[in-house]
């Protein structure tokens, strides 16, 4: 039987979320938010038949099987505990976590409760990554020893006012150094140092972060999040045959281009998918779930908790 999901929350992402699911058939059944008029207008767009006027009521909704939290990232803990406690598996949206020591309660919880938890990186579940880590690990590239990720947008405060308040979590680091940090540590592994530096607004939230991570067999990964300047959103695996350039968006379904030594052009990528693509990671869940799976294997629990500290390492919240 199809797996039944509950929207707690139903902001922005979501709605990006829940057109993809349509295009999966993956199925949307409850809904709530803080305001039962937004609730409604999202569930009469997705065709949403069970509306809930409150999230402990959501995640007591015997037709909940998954529930997708979406809310303000300083809410994660709160929310996702609520749904551990009701029993309920949980695909959680990034940044997982203000902290780390939230992101180790989060694993506690999961597993005394035996759910199923993940952090919704889609990225790394879109045919774009699949493709990168085909290359990767046949060696065409040789064993990759340098990781470059820019994630830079203009986000001026009257277009994203969220990202400039540090009470909702604000900041380019977390809502935007995510991608990059944990596309460095799925090709490198764990870094054995971390050094940050951020540039902070009058508000209280940096602006823009930059990072080396390094390792002891010699790799480094340099990572860049800015939310007041345009980058150019690519990415970048060097390794000892050749490099591997991701093209903007990295982060979304892309291209991208291999070349040799020489820089000789030898293979690229340019498939294209249905929708946005965030419907891969929910359907990664429901296999996972079907598996009787606590853990997924390309975007693991206890990884998360170890980004999580990671990025702490770069900047504080």
């Amino acid at each position: 039987m199809a797996l039944r999901w509950g929207y707690l929350g139903a902001g922005g992402i979501a709605d990006l979320i829940a057109a993809d699911f349509a295009i999966a058939g993956l199925k949307i059944q409850a809904v709530a938010t803080r305001d039962m008029a937004r609730t409604n207008a999202f569930a009469d767009k997705f065709g949403i038949p069970n509306r809930h006027p409150d999230y402990a009521a959501l995640v007591a909704d015997p037709e909940v099987d998954v529930v997708y939290i979406s809310t303000v990232q300083t809410l994660h803990l709160e929310h996702t505990l609520l749904a551990i406690k009701a029993g309920k598996h949980v695909l959680l949206e990034k940044p997982f976590t203000m902290n780390s020591a939230d992101a180790h309660a989060i694993y506690d919880a999961a597993k005394a409760a035996g759910v199923f938890v993940m952090e919704a990186m889609w990225t790394r579940f879109l045919p774009t990554m699949d493709a990168v880590f085909e290359v990767i690990n046949s060696g065409l590239i040789g064993t990759p020893n340098f990781v470059f990720g820019d994630h830079s947008q203009y986000l001026p405060i009257e277009k994203a006012p969220r990202l400039w308040n540090r009470e909702q979590g604000g900041g380019a680091h977390y809502d935007l150094g995510i991608y990059p940090v944990s596309f460095a540590i799925r090709v490198l592994g764990f870094p054995d140092s971390v050094s940050g530096k951020s540039v902070m607004t009058d508000t209280g939230v940096d602006a823009a972060t930059a990072a080396v991570m390094h390792y002891n067999n010699g790799s480094l990964a340099v990572i860049n999040s800015c939310m007041t300047m345009a980058g150019t959103v690519s990415a970048a695996v060097h390794g000892t045959k050749g490099r591997l350039e991701l093209d903007g968006s990295f982060y979304e379904q892309t291209t991208f281009r291999v070349y040799d030594n020489d820089r000789k052009l030898i293979k690229s990528y340019n498939d294209k998918i249905q929708g946005r693509g965030m419907q891969y990671q929910a359907i990664h869940v429901e296999e996972c779930i079907a598996k009787g799976l606590t853990e997924s294997p390309i975007m693991s629990l206890a990884d998360t908790v170890k980004i999580m500290e990671v990025m702490e390492q770069i900047h504080v919240f």
